[in-house]
């Protein structure tokens, strides 16, 4: 009876085991995709040599079959091995007529595999030039993030951006990619064209971000997208304020003015919608609602961060969110553990 120390100890190489397999699968899975992608365009050209070649393989199989009397699967069997230049030599021609069928097999199968391994090679070497100097569309038709232009903040942004695991299609007229992400499609042109517009796919993207050093680019892009893609949500960067105002005329979603702000904030509205618009709500003093300060009540000097929130919206319907202290923001402490003192200063989400 094996002892429990054994079986213990078989655990981690089953656990090893188990890591090895996940790791080929997903590297197997990262290279289907991949090649899927690689092939997307030419799915129809490659299944057409892919047929050609299996129809040579299958008739020449039958003929092998029939003059050499063996089984079929036995020939078909040395039509691959044969055709794919492999030849172990356990199947091999008995008589003339076997070695004439090689023979015109090696001349025409082997041609024809050579021709899709060729095919391939092209179609490859295409698909990396497409990707690096932008002459593709976009192979992501749904669910991505679609960005025309490529300002400073979109520089600043990017690898953020790609971080969120998002497909991202960028059009812009620059030299080459800026990225070689797996999950980054990049098309040159000028954003102000339609054409150029159509190949990111826009129709059915998750979101457009919309920014050019040029505000006027991102001005004609915007009305653009807007009129021929009237559901798509769309968030622009622009330098000037009276862009960021007709910008809103037009039914932009979201605006807002660059700046190293505007990157971190970027970022976070590709992930929530509405990010820019919360935090210029809370810094415009147009809007009733914004982030005010104030002094700490004396009734919860001493009371527990929780216990004063929830102090604050019964009396006062204000939403406290953090503490100033000794020069510090504090934003949302522990709500137990952290006590409030007599110096400190409240900020609140209220009436300004």
């Amino acid at each position: 009876m094996p002892s429990q120390g054994s079986n213990t100890g078989s655990n981690p190489v089953g656990a090893t085991n188990f890591v090895k397999f996940c790791y080929m699968f997903t590297v197997l899975f990262n290279l289907y995709r991949k090649f899927n992608i690689i092939t997307l365009k030419h799915r129809s050209e490659l299944l057409r040599i892919l047929i050609i070649l299996l129809a040579i393989l299958l008739i020449f199989a039958f003929l092998f079959s029939h003059y050499e009397k063996i089984s079929y699967f036995k020939a078909f069997y040395w039509a691959v091995t044969t055709a794919s230049t492999v030849g172990y030599g356990d199947v091999v021609p008995t008589n003339n007529i076997g070695r004439v069928i090689a023979m015109g097999l090696m001349l025409i199968g082997i041609g024809m595999l050579g021709v899709f391994l060729a095919t391939l090679s092209s179609i490859m070497f295409e698909f990396r030039l497409g990707r690096i100097f932008g002459t593709m569309e976009s192979h992501f038709v749904e669910k991505h993030v679609v960005i025309l232009g490529y300002s400073n903040l979109i520089r600043q942004s990017l690898d953020d951006i790609l971080e969120e695991k998002d497909n991202i299609t960028l059009v812009a007229d620059i030299e080459k990619s800026p990225s070689n992400a797996l999950n980054f499609v990049f098309i040159k042109g000028d954003i102000t064209e339609g054409k150029n517009i159509e190949k990111a796919k826009i129709d059915k993207a998750k979101l457009c971000i919309i920014s050019d050093d040029d505000d006027s680019k991102t001005l004609i892009s915007a009305i653009t997208v807007r009129t021929k893609y009237k559901d798509v949500y769309i968030i622009a960067l622009v330098v000037k304020k009276e862009t960021a105002k007709a910008l809103k005329e037009i039914g932009v979603n979201e605006v807002f003015a660059t700046g190293s702000f505007s990157s971190r904030l970027l970022v976070k509205s590709v992930k929530i919608r509405g990010a820019s618009n919360f935090f210029s709500q809370l810094m415009n003093e147009d809007f009733e609602e914004g982030l005010i300060e104030k002094n700490i009540p004396s009734g919860i000097i001493g009371k527990s961060f929780h216990d004063a929130l929830l102090f604050v919206k019964e009396t006062t319907d204000e939403l406290f969110v953090g503490v100033k202290r000794d020069g510090k923001m504090i934003v949302n402490p522990d709500g137990k553990t952290f006590i409030l003192d007599k110096n400190d200063m409240m900020l609140l989400i209220g009436k300004k």
